[in-house]
Formats: structure tokens, C-alpha cells, sequence
């Protein structure tokens, strides 16, 4: 770490000067009810998408939970959990102990999102938006909609620096030094604090500095490696150690059951499953227009119950999709029941005094089975009832 001598080192909090430091022991030095402040900072307020650190305070031989850690114009608190209330005492000497396994799985993720976002400005000139952390994961919101293959080109290239032991340099400086000798240099926001934290990947110039108060690994190599778990749009969500391996386990065990299926492999794999696809899609437009014809000509099926007009059918090969794509095509002032694939039964109504959901809250009382909508469309399982469309009319003739 460098650390200036012209800063003193009791302004700087231990989560700084020391993040692998799991206790200390300090006295409370501010009290707002069961909100304390110490002479020595252990835990991390939370911030820049990092969780606040969370643990134990050991007060006369007692110890109580810390359920947040916060900052605010006054300082950095510990919410403390307990019944009571102005128990504590300015200058009692405490234990401070912190939930160790999540601040260090919130080190690894953090660094880990520090590299993965200057290879992706490296390689794609994509910004990093907005990052959020949890207990080894990171999700990301990105500048550009980048294609699989380029996070996959990205990840191979953090996990290879990863490989290499690159160390991870914690830097602090007064806003003085760091506006004569850093801030042209870093990427991110500009920062007005007094004191000023930097963290630089490796001891290469210009691979990559930025301004950070948050907590890191001394080492990259202790993040493991990086595992895509999900792309969505702009969104990148990320998997690091044990957590990344054994999701990846899991991808590949999934795969290997594919394989075995369908005995098809790799590139042969994804060309049957595209073709299914298609083949599906295909169906599926069928299936649409099937169902827009059904229910444009409604009235030739409808049956009245309690002055409400009713119509109970029998599909087997539609589900919920082809459903939904065709029901604007519904009269006003109709109840429909169809029992569609997979054993779901699927309730529509456009008749505001017969709800969907109200008849689903009602079979979930007979059956126990799992359902729920709205007032337009609900579903319910019919595992094991015996002709369900007769029990929906009995529902309705007694709504």
C-alpha cells in the first residue's frame, strides 16, 4: 500500500489500511441509540456497489449482532441489533468481529468487476454503467449490447491476467497530491474528498488506476477466475470463485445429459436444437392462428351459467404463449376455461364481474394445487382432479 506521510494514519479507516484485519479491538466513541461509532474503523459503510459489512460487537462479554454499517454527515455507524436501548457506553472498550466469508467474497468480486471492466473498455471501448455486488457475484450494466462471443473473448482475457498473479495496488492521497499527480491519469469519476483512495491492477503504468473506496484482494489470483452465468441485454451478470466453478459444473453436467439424449455433441447439438426451435416457432404460429379463429367465433361454444356466458374447452398441444398471443381477439363479456398443455388449466375472462383470478383463488381452496393471475388471465395445475372443467363450473355457478 502507499500511504503519503502527510496524512495522518488515524484518518484513515483499518478497511483501508488493513482489509484482511477480521477484529480489533477499540472503544465507542459516539452513540446515537443502539447506532455506534468507534475510534478505530473496521467496517465498510457499503458503496460504489459494494453490500456494507456486517457482524458481531462483543460488549461486557455479550455479543450483538452489527446488521449494517452506514455513513453519514457525522461519520461511519454500526446498527447494532438489540431490545434494548441506551445500554451502551461512550468510551467502553468493545470487540469488534467482522462476518469475515462475506467481506472477503465481496474483495474478490469487487476486483474482479475493476478487471473485467478495463478489458472490456480495452478490447470494446464499452463502458462499465453501474455494478453491483453480492456474495461472489457481480452484475454489470454496460454501454453496449456486446455479442456472447465478445464477453467470452473478454473473460478468457481477465482470466489469463487473473492467472498471472497480477497484483492489486492500494494508493492514498491527499486531494492536493492527487490532483498534481493522479487525477489526469485515472479512469471513472472524479473525486472532491479530502482523502483520496486509488486502487492500480499491477505495477504496469497505465494498465489500469482508478479512483475506489471500496475493499479489494491484494492479488487477483484470489478472485479464481471469472464464469459468465448470464447476458441480457446490457446486462453482464458474473460468477467468481468456487461459486463460478461449480455453476460451471453444473452448465457442463446439463450438457453432458443433452448429449446423452440426443446423442449429438457441441456444434451437431446446437444445430438439432436451432432446427427444434424453428420447427417450434413454426408450430407455434399455427398454434396462434388456430386459437384466433376458435375464439373470433366464441358465441358457437358458449354456454350460460348464473347469467355469465361460459366456454369450456379441451386444447392439449397449447400453452400459455399461444394463449395469451391469441386472447385480444375475445368477445366482451366472456369466461373461458381450456385445458392446455403440460395439465394447466388456463381461466380468461373479459367480463369484469367474473375475474379470473378470484375463480383460481377459489379452485386453490378446493385443490391445493399451485395457480395464481389477474383479473383477465390465471392458471392452476390440475394434477389429479378429476374432470377440472366441471369443477370450474361448479365454482361459478355458486360465485
Amino acid at each position: 500500500m502507499l500511504f503519503p506521510d502527510m496524512i495522518s494514519e488515524s484518518s484513515v479507516p483499518l478497511y483501508w489500511k488493513h482489509p484482511y484485519q477480521k477484529e480489533v479491538t477499540c472503544a465507542i466513541s459516539k452513540l446515537k441509540e443502539n447506532d455506534l461509532q468507534f475510534n478505530q474503523i473496521l467496517f465498510y459503510p457499503g458503496g460504489g456497489g459494494q453490500l456494507p459489512d456486517t457482524g458481531v460487537l462483543v460488549y461486557n462479554d455479550e455479543e450483538y449482532s452489527i446488521v449494517t454499517t452506514y455513513k453519514d454527515e457525522e461519520g461511519i455507524w454500526c446498527k447494532v441489533q438489540s431490545a434494548e436501548t441506551g445500554m451502551f457506553e461512550i468510551g467502553k472498550e468493545v470487540i469488534l468481529r467482522l462476518d469475515w466469508e462475506k467481506r472477503y467474497s465481496f474483495m474478490k468480486a469487487h476486483t474482479a468487476q475493476h478487471l473485467f471492466t478495463h478489458v472490456l473498455g480495452k478490447l470494446f471501448n464499452c463502458e462499465t454503467l453501474k455494478a453491483n455486488f453480492e456474495e461472489n457475484w457481480i452484475e454489470m450494466e454496460v454501454s453496449l449490447k456486446l455479442t456472447p462471443d465478445q464477453v467470452f473473448e473478454a473473460i478468457k482475457h481477465a482470466n489469463e491476467i487473473i492467472q498471472s498473479g497480477t497484483e492489486v495496488i492500494s494508493i492514498i492521497v491527499s486531494q492536493e497530491e492527487y490532483k498534481k499527480d493522479y487525477k489526469s491519469k485515472i479512469r471513472g469519476k472524479i473525486s472532491e474528498e479530502k482523502i483520496v483512495r486509488l486502487i492500480q491492477l499491477g505495477e504496469e503504468d497505465g494498465f489500469d488506476l482508478v479512483g475506489c473506496g471500496g475493499i479489494h484482494v491484494e492479488n487477483l489470483s484470489e478472485s479464481k477466475g471469472i464464469v459468465l452465468e448470464n447476458l441480457k441485454g446490457n446486462f453482464i451478470k458474473l460468477l467468481v470463485d468456487k461459486h463460478g466453478f461449480a455453476f460451471a459444473n453444473k452448465q457442463r453436467r446439463a450438457m453432458m445429459k443433452l448429449e446423452e439424449i440426443t446423442q449429438k455433441k457441441d456444434d451437431k447439438l446446437i444445430e438439432m436444437i436451432s432446427n427444434k426451435l424453428v420447427n417450434y416457432d413454426i408450430l407455434q404460429t399455427g398454434n396462434v392462428k388456430l386459437l384466433k379463429m376458435i375464439f373470433s367465433k366464441i358465441h358457437n361454444w358458449q354456454k350460460t351459467i348464473n347469467d355469465y356466458s361460459c366456454v369450456f374447452l379441451e386444447i392439449p398441444e397449447i400453452d400459455r404463449q399461444a394463449i395469451q398471443s391469441a386472447a385480444k381477439e375475445i368477445a366482451e363479456g366472456v369466461f373461458l376455461s381450456i385445458i392446455g398443455k403440460n395439465e394447466i388449466l388456463y381461466l380468461l375472462s373479459s367480463d369484469e364481474k367474473l375475474p379470473a383470478n378470484d375463480i383460481v383463488k377459489k379452485l386453490l381452496e378446493i385443490t391445493e394445487n399451485k395457480g395464481g393471475g389477474n383479473k383477465s388471465f390465471a392458471q392452476i395445475s390440475i394434477q389429479g382432479i378429476e374432470n377440472p372443467l366441471k369443477v370450474v363450473e361448479n365454482v361459478i355457478k355458486n360465485f
